[in-house]
C-alpha cells in the first residue's frame, strides 16, 4: 500500500510542480498608465483620487489624478496583491476565414 502511494506522489507531484503561476504585473494591465520613466511613479486609472474631482469645481480644468500603482496594490480595498481589478492589456484577435 505505501508503495502505490509513493509511485502515485512520485509520479502527480512533478506534473503538479510544473505549473508555474505567473503574477499579474501592472505594467501589462489595462489601466496602467505611464511614468515615461523607470515606472515607479506610474498610476492607475482604475483609481482615481478624490483631489482630482474637488481641484475641477475649483479651477474649472479637468485634471484627473490617479493613485500609484504601489499604492493600488498594497491596498485590500483596491487591487490588492493578488491584481483582482487586473484586465490584460492586449487580447490575441484570431482572424476567422470566410467561406464562401
Amino acid at each position: 500500500m505505501n508503495s502505490i502511494i509513493t509511485l502515485i506522489c512520485c509520479i502527480v507531484l512533478p506534473i503538479l510542480s510544473l505549473r508555474q503561476i505567473k503574477p499579474k504585473l501592472c505594467v501589462d494591465c489595462k489601466y496602467f498608465v505611464t511614468d515615461n520613466k523607470d515606472g515607479k511613479f506610474a498610476k492607475c486609472s482604475l483609481f482615481p483620487t478624490k483631489g482630482g474631482r474637488v481641484n475641477y469645481l475649483v479651477t474649472g480644468i479637468n485634471e484627473e489624478e490617479y493613485y500609484y500603482c504601489s499604492t493600488a496594490r498594497d491596498s485590500t480595498n483596491m487591487c490588492d496583491l493578488e491584481g483582482k481589478m487586473y484586465k490584460k492589456k492586449y487580447v490575441k484577435k484570431v482572424n476567422e476565414v470566410n467561406k464562401e
